[in-house]
């Protein structure tokens, strides 16, 4: 994705994902890990929404919704393994660790190239006609910053 705080993000997952399947392997009490896992999806998830809604990211509504959905997906498994379901955690790992990939081979690059283009300053370009002369306008460079353009006569 190439977005430096998603991308550890997403490894931390990945770490967290194969620290739960070691634990499932180990007989012990996974809850630890099932809550840290929890923890970084929750805590990854609201940074992807702050960073596009921040970014005003025209696909926020439809990557939020994969997030929901995937978040439905884990709470029924944690609710399954609460109940006693032996299967449901290596069905969670199993769930988690092949949606991540899809979601962030596709929503996650497509939301990470729009956000290090608007990064760049190459996201938006607006340009407004008027009738002053072009020593009376204000002209602002892709930052933001005031400028006075110069003229090869």
């Amino acid at each position: 994705m190439f977005v430096p705080e998603l991308d550890g993000e997403h490894k931390e997952i990945f770490v967290a994902l194969d620290d739960l399947q070691t634990a499932l392997a180990g007989g012990g009490d996974i809850r630890p890990h099932t809550a840290h896992l929890t923890d970084c999806i929750v805590d990854h998830f609201a940074h992807e929404e702050r960073l596009m809604r921040a970014a005003r990211y025209g696909s926020l509504t439809w990557h939020k919704q994969q997030h929901i959905a995937a978040r439905r997906r884990v709470v029924e498994f944690l609710q399954r393994l609460e109940q006693g379901d032996t299967g449901a955690g290596p069905e969670l790992v199993e769930y988690l660790s092949n949606w991540l990939h899809g979601h962030t081979r596709l929503a996650d690059r497509m939301m990470g190239a729009f956000l290090r283009n608007q990064r760049r300053g190459l996201w938006k370009l607006t340009f407004q006609a008027g009738t002053r002369p072009a020593d009376a306008c204000d002209w602002v460079d892709s930052k933001g910053d005031r400028f006075k353009p110069t003229s090869k006569a």
